[in-house]
């Protein structure tokens, strides 16, 4: 009997506290709940993001104008990773971590990771480890994973929202005289226009009635024409990156000559 009674005074003392291991994560579970049985009616926006020598694809799903999730694959040297980011008020609330490491020779999976990182108030307070065991908040695993998390979360939240806020600009148009095309780096067609100020544009994508010009540039010099061009932010690695250009489409002639 007495044995008996100290098992339940053991049963009794180690219950609550459990309970309370998982009440710290009660709200968290809610929420990836609630995101993912909703996720199919939320608005889904694809980007990438690079961080020196990684590449993120990204993709978030937007309830209205709030971001609720981000999943985040980057691939490795030996198999592939995924972060799945639950957001509350625009902050990391719940972070989903998995990883799979692959023979290269057989293709198959050899083993699987996943980690578990909670957050209150933008700061990370707790992480779970695939084997179930809590990774000590004093740590600098803990500090490391923490600064990477949340800087990373920033960043994301940052590329996505640009994809959503960012609209197609209707194409422009201006009426001049061809000048000619400059080559460098790359293509420009130069035109003049009726105010006397000289235009360059980019040729980077444009219809076939530029790129029918380009093959003898010469014979058009000094024509009249209405130029359809656009202007859009475009990875230019000879300015350094991603720059604000100006590019043509479309050429329509308007001497009939």
């Amino acid at each position: 009997m007495r044995a008996l009674f100290v098992f339940q005074m053991i049963a009794w003392m180690v219950l609550p506290l459990a309970g309370r291991a998982q009440d710290d994560t009660a709200h968290h579970r809610a929420v990836y709940a609630e995101i993912n049985d909703h996720e199919k009616a939320f608005k889904k926006v694809k980007a990438i993001h690079k961080d020196d020598e990684l590449t993120f694809a990204l993709e978030g799903w937007f309830d209205g104008q709030a971001l609720r999730k981000i999943l985040a694959t980057v691939p490795g040297e030996d198999g592939d990773g995924s972060e799945e980011y639950y957001l509350e008020k625009g902050q990391p609330l719940f972070v989903y971590r998995t990883y799979s490491t692959i023979n290269q020779e057989t293709g198959k999976v050899t083993a699987r990771f996943a980690d578990r990182f909670y957050f209150k108030n933008g700061d990370l307070f707790k992480w779970l480890r695939t084997d179930k065991k809590l990774e000590a908040p004093a740590s600098n695993d803990f500090r490391w994973e923490a600064s990477r998390l949340i800087n990373n979360c920033t960043r994301f939240i940052s590329a996505l929202q640009a994809r959503v806020s960012v609209k197609p600009q209707a194409p422009l148009m201006v009426q001049g005289s061809f000048l000619g095309i400059e080559q460098g780096d790359y293509a420009h067609w130069n035109m003049r226009t009726a105010d006397g100020m000289e235009r360059s544009f980019f040729i980077l994508r444009p219809d076939s009635t530029v790129e029918k010009i380009l093959e003898n540039p010469e014979n058009s010099v000094g024509k009249k024409c209405r130029v359809t061009w656009k202007e859009s932010m475009e990875d230019i690695p000879e300015a350094g990156g991603k720059i604000k250009v100006q590019q043509i489409l479309h050429v329509e002639w308007l001497d009939k000559k």
